[in-house]
């Protein structure tokens, strides 16, 4: 990536395309990208954060578009203060699961597990922030 590119379809956080804009290369752009291949490649976990409007979601969703073209993409945005389940559901949603969701917790994560497992994909969840400690299934996360 190198100068400016158009943005691509969904690349800022409204989601919508903005006629005549161009994605002008920064150190903190190609930072992200390379961050986000290294995470794909080793199949970790990352987080990118920063100020309200400072190109989070644009900076993720170009080094993203920049994965090799097998690599399967799924998003999740959050909006508000979710529940655990409604976060396994979505998850199961974006992962594309047929029949339905699990009831109980514990069969939910082993199906989300093994789906994983099978097909490794990369899944970007947005708007992280509206994730509790519940949600996010670990003590101390605010």
């Amino acid at each position: 990536m190198t100068g400016q590119l158009p943005p691509g379809e969904g690349d800022h956080y409204l989601h919508r395309t903005l006629p005549g804009a161009q994605v002008v290369t920064t150190r903190p752009l190609l930072t992200a990208r390379e961050n986000i291949a290294d995470t794909v490649a080793a199949r970790a976990m990352m987080c990118v954060y920063g100020a309200a409007g400072c190109g989070k979601t644009l900076a993720v969703n170009c080094g993203l578009r920049e994965l090799e073209p097998g690599e399967e993409v799924r998003q999740i945005t959050f909006r508000d203060r979710t529940t655990a389940r409604a976060v396994r559901f979505e998850i199961f949603t974006a992962l594309g699961l047929q029949g339905d969701a699990p009831a109980h917790p514990s069969e939910f994560d082993r199906l989300l597990k093994d789906a994983l497992a099978v097909k490794p994909r990369t899944l970007v969840v947005d708007e992280a922030q509206w994730l509790n400690s519940e949600a996010c299934g670990v003590r101390g996360c605010p």
